[in-house]
């Protein structure tokens, strides 16, 4: 039996003794909700409650095993039958049982998104549509409707604004298609375990059976829940009325995947005689770095009251303003240099194109890093491509630029390409090319091929003998603008990835400058340790996790917050993501904001979160050139 009284702190106990009915716990970071969860299931068991009776649902299997783990520390080997598991785990063993109610059979199969993706390319190719988003972009939007309960309209007219009506019309006739096919192959996406887990419970004895099978129903991470988890979520406690959610506005910063905020700031509204417990007692940062996640956080307007305390006591969270990003880097690698212990430190950033000069320049000083979110910078596909496109305006005899730049044209496949591309390597020099592009027109028969390569002449014509900068704008404008719209479902953060390279492209005298210093930190990054690394980390990446020391970076405004995220709805969400970077930090906290573009020398604006933090300390001791920066800081720090 656990000793409550002496593991639990006086509000975490009074979760556990308390959480009857329905109750809202708003738990901090780093308040222990992990531990409240596990000793609440644990005291519902000790008291009599079967293990079978209770289900707690969390976002992640980790989390779920973690969980289930801690509670088997403190029960009895016959009393671990709890349902727990992620909210598609469980539906998934849910409507095993009840599939034939909707019409499938119950043996039926659940296909990943790669098949999702896959199912939907298919349906593309047998429709024949040009010109209309891509499988990923498509699998995205029917994703967000059925998780929102909102129409396709909605949904890309606020996340895909360049889908146009004809587009829309394409993709519904795709999706209707779409999940018709499922239903006769009798498999279900994960989309699809929420929505029929939901459907089956819109069946009045269905869902009293289902909702009477537990007496209590726990829920971690209730800020991250959808429309249709929070439906779920009522209808399965509709009979027993115990429902215990654990969550904090304040870290909800999932709206991009569907996470409906709206949920945990109306759950008084929605559950008459709600209890609303508070954990507001932090065990990891110090209450300097609490102060400035305090401070910022109370300007949102949709917010629930809360604020959070600690007894540990430290350094003043530094602000360092600098000259452009590459100084920025230069700090960041000083201090990493001289501190060591790479592994307790992390830069946090916005956008995963801010971190580029710090991969960069701890790769330059022998520093192992550690990306989180996704594949270092110059690994990513579409900075291939346009280093692809730079790199023949530079080289015509690159092979290896010109077949990736061909295949990204709709009709040229491997075999074309490749026929081209050796064709092209016969031909003196690219203005000869473009005086002879007929010969090339001779190995195709496609007219649609002939048409693409038609497009990649006609850019290259445009982008030959001009600054790097302005054939990146052609290359953007003319040909992959419209590529990452119907390519990825992530095309503005694409398009900030290549307007990076736009930016550092200005600081090099030539390209080949540029080129080589990119495939140095290609070939010096592959042989360095990694056991003791400092961690590279987008905001979304990092939440649930923590370090002595955290670097947040380009806290610039335009880059965090972002530019396309000005509306009070939006910018509510920026600030909660600075809220969760902040509170990352256990020991000392660097808040570092890069005053000028490197080559344009435009004077950057510091992040309002900056002017709304209080107790913070400003670094003058840098590389700053610029004689209005004492009356552009002395505001700040008061």
């Amino acid at each position: 039996m656990a000793n409550y009284k002496k593991e639990l702190s006086k509000d975490q106990l009074n979760v556990v003794y308390n959480g009857e009915g329905y109750s809202l716990v708003l738990s901090g970071p780093g308040s222990g909700k992990t531990r409240t969860l596990v000793y609440r299931t644990a005291f519902l068991i000790e008291k009599g409650v079967p293990a079978s009776k209770i289900l707690l649902l969390t976002f992640t299997k980790k989390a779920s095993n973690e969980m289930n783990s801690r509670i088997f520390d403190i029960v009895e080997r016959e009393q671990r039958d709890i349902w727990g598991g992620t909210f598609h785990h469980i539906g998934n063993i849910i409507l095993k049982n009840y599939a034939r109610r909707i019409g499938y059979a119950p043996k039926f199969t659940i296909i990943d998104e790669e098949d999702s993706r896959n199912l939907i390319s298919l349906i593309l190719k047998e429709k024949k549509e040009k010109g209309v988003p891509k499988a990923p972009v498509i699998k995205k939007i029917v994703s967000l409707s059925v998780n929102s309960k909102k129409s396709l309209e909605e949904i890309t007219g606020r996340h895909f604004p360049y889908i146009n009506e004809d587009m829309i019309s394409i993709i519904e006739e795709v999706e209707k298609e779409y999940q018709n096919r499922k239903r006769e192959g009798n498999v279900m996406d994960f989309d699809d375990l929420l929505f029929n887990w939901d459907k089956i419970l819109s069946f009045n004895d269905i869902r009293k059976e289902l909702s009477s099978s537990f007496s209590y129903i726990l829920i971690d991470e209730y800020q991250d829940t959808n429309t249709i988890q929070d439906m779920i979520a009522r209808k399965m406690s509709s009979e027993n009325n115990n429902l215990l959610a654990v969550g904090d506005d304040a870290q909800s910063i999932y709206s991009f995947r569907g996470a409906n905020i709206e949920n945990i700031l109306n759950f008084s509204k929605n559950y008459s005689n709600a209890k609303i417990f508070r954990l507001e007692e932090n065990y990891r940062s110090t209450c300097e770095i609490l102060s400035v996640a305090n401070n910022v956080i109370q300007n949102n307007q949709n917010r629930l009251e809360k604020r959070l305390k600690s007894t540990r006591s430290g350094e003043k969270p530094i602000v360092y303003p600098c000259s452009n990003s590459f100084n920025q880097a230069k700090y960041i690698a000083d201090y990493i240099e001289k501190e060591g212990n790479y592994s307790k430190t992390a830069v946090l950033f916005r956008a995963h194109f801010h971190s580029v000069e710090i991969e960069m320049e701890l790769i330059k000083r022998r520093i192992p890093y550690l990306l989180r979110g996704g594949v270092r910078f110059f690994e990513q596909s579409h900075v291939k491509d346009l280093i692809a496109f730079l790199k023949i305006l530079n080289n015509y005899y690159d092979e290896v630029s010109w077949y990736r730049i061909l295949t990204r044209k709709e009709g040229i496949g491997d075999t074309y390409a490749r026929k081209i591309t050796k064709k092209i390597l016969g031909i003196e020099n690219m203005v000869s090319l473009l005086r002879e592009r007929d010969k090339i027109f001779l190995l195709l028969s496609s007219k649609k091929a002939k048409e693409s390569l038609s497009e990649i002449f006609s850019l290259l014509g445009k982008a030959l003998n001009k600054e790097t900068e302005k054939a990146i704008d052609i290359f953007m404008q003319d040909f992959y603008n419209e590529y990452l719209n119907l390519s990825f479902d992530n095309a503005t953060e694409r398009r900030g990835d290549l307007k990076k390279i736009k930016e550092i492209s200005g600081r090099y005298e030539g390209v080949d400058d540029m080129f080589a210093e990119f495939a140095l930190s290609e070939n010096y990054e592959s042989d360095l340790p990694k056991k003791d690394a400092v961690v590279l980390s987008t905001i979304h990446q990092a939440k649930g996790l923590e370090w002595d020391n955290v670097f947040i970076i380009s806290l610039k405004e335009g880059d965090f917050p972002h530019s396309l995220s000005l509306e009070e709805e939006l910018i509510e969400e920026e600030r909660r993501l600075f809220y969760v970077a902040v509170t990352r930090a256990k020991k000392r906290l660097f808040l570092l904001y890069p005053l000028y573009n490197h080559h344009k020398r435009e004077h950057s604006n510091p992040s309002r979160f900056l002017r709304e933090a209080e107790n913070i300390e400003i670094n003058t001791n840098n590389d700053i050139e610029i004689d209005f920066c004492d009356d552009e800081w002395e505001t700040f720090g008061s």
